[in-house]
């Protein structure tokens, strides 16, 4: 507890506005979701060729989609991960674990700032790949939120999964530490 408290009292020591002046530089480290042993680093990913969404190369890490929001102003997070790859477990193997209620935490930060962002579980929903919802997942919204993208589902003939298990988070709390 008294750890915590000290965070606390470092975060309070900032000016008023270093939330809007610092925030918005920060740089995504890693995220986790400490009940089921999930933890990865996390890396900036963009758009492929083709328009869709390029994962990172490496399966033991993480992407979060540079044209959409940062966990850091209104608006979603998209954070894609492997579930496995050739054999081996990937990132977000232990995401089928996640249920509302969970906590996902997103670790930034910038010269300035560290971010520890907190965001409760709202949602774990498994989409056929034919009826990702798209729209929904990149749609503006009026809060702080991640959503945590893998393969999932019947895994056909083992080349490919049928479907897409997305994990949905809302921003519960935030510490900065200066």
């Amino acid at each position: 507890m008294a750890a915590v408290l000290a965070l606390v009292m470092i975060s309070s020591t900032a000016p008023a506005n270093a939330d809007q002046d610092h925030v918005a530089e920060l740089e995504m480290l890693t995220v986790s979701v400490s009940r089921v042993q999930l933890s990865g680093a996390l890396v900036s990913i963009g758009l492929d060729e083709s328009g869709t969404l390029a994962p990172p190369v490496d399966p033991h890490v993480a992407g979060w989609y540079v044209g959409g929001s940062k966990p850091s102003g209104v608006g979603r997070t998209v954070i894609v991960g492997a579930v496995d790859f050739k054999g081996e477990t990937g990132v977000f193997w232990e995401l089928r674990q996640v249920v509302v209620g969970d906590l996902i935490v997103i670790r930034s930060k910038s010269d300035s700032v560290h971010s520890i962002a907190n965001f409760l579980v709202t949602e774990v929903t498994l989409y056929r790949k034919s009826d990702f919802p798209t729209a929904r997942l990149y749609a503006n919204l009026a809060y702080e939120g991640v959503a945590l993208v893998t393969d999932g589902g019947p895994n056909a003939s083992k080349t490919a999964y049928l479907g897409n298990l997305v994990v949905y988070a809302q921003l519960q709390s935030r510490v900065l530490v200066y």
